[in-house]
């Protein structure tokens, strides 16, 4: 075996051997860089426009948000601050926050209602959707639920992630990472429209949640503390106000999915689920 046998490259050369070509990408290490490769690469020669992050890929489409100037700004302050997968972080989490985003500016043009979000992490979609949607100056005010010590097993379903090995374990080696609370509050600091809260949901909404939303991300990946949350925000969301759910189309998260579609059909609703993963609902006037 010659000193250049390994490489990509020689599992390509004819006759092509399709078992040494995946067992040459077997190792996620070779796995992600060679996606990406096909991605920005082999594609976008073939193609006029290429979106690929969060694990999610489009051809040929405008994704004219990343050119909006307010948008792009946001999105230069928080891109590359967390790995939200293997693959590359040039685009990742883009089109998720354009949906609160847009929601956002929707909400703006209702009558009434303040911002809620539910999973805050370390601010990053609270701080884009505050900076590119108009909501400063607007006279709304944003609020940010979160533990900030991450999921409470406790709280789950059984079975809840049945399927996706220590996923808990493995969030909360995130969510838990200690100084969150303290880097949100000031990262905030400077706005005073913004209202960091401390503590477990719905517990902490006593006394804290506005009695008027026009929009609410819940982001707490876990069944009952969302199901629980929405049970006591609903009513407070005014007509036309928008619920962006961020978990609920994506596959680690079905008893989400599955509690959430009950919770929406029993009040006449129907989720919307975005290839994004994320769900929207808007409330009938």
């Amino acid at each position: 075996m010659n000193a250049h046998s390994d490489r990509l490259g020689d599992r390509l050369t004819p006759p092509f051997d399709e078992a040494a070509f995946l067992a040459h990408l077997g190792d996620p290490a070779r796995m992600a860089p060679f996606v990406d490769f096909v991605m920005r690469r082999l594609l976008a020669s073939h193609h006029h426009g290429i979106f690929w992050g969060d694990r999610m890929l489009t051809l040929d489409k405008a994704a004219g948000f990343l050119s909006d100037p307010a948008f792009a700004a946001a999105w230069e302050q928080v891109r590359g601050a967390h790995d939200y997968d293997q693959y590359d972080e040039a685009q990742s989490i883009a089109w998720r926050l354009n949906t609160l985003v847009w929601a956002a500016k929707t909400a703006l043009r209702l009558p009434e209602g303040d911002f809620v979000e539910c999973g805050v992490f370390q601010g990053d979609m609270s701080l884009v959707t505050l900076l590119a949607s108009g909501l400063l100056g607007s006279g709304r005010h944003l609020h940010l639920f979160d533990s900030f010590d991450g999921i409470d097993p406790a709280r789950l379903v059984e079975g809840e992630y049945a399927g996706f090995g220590n996923y808990v374990e493995m969030a909360n080696s995130h969510y838990r990472k200690p100084g969150l609370y303290e880097g949100v509050a000031a990262r905030f600091a400077p706005y005073p429209q913004v209202s960091v809260h401390k503590g477990f949901l719905p517990e902490s909404l006593e006394g804290r949640a506005p009695d008027r939303i026009a929009w609410l991300h819940i982001d707490l990946n876990a069944a009952k503390p969302e199901i629980d949350t929405l049970s006591v925000l609903f009513d407070r969301i005014v007509p036309g106000g928008l619920i962006v759910l961020d978990d609920y189309g994506w596959l680690p998260f079905k008893a989400q999915r599955d509690a959430e579609d009950i919770f929406f059909a029993e009040r006449g609703y129907a989720v919307l689920e975005l290839p994004t993963g994320q769900g929207l609902v808007v409330k009938r006037p």
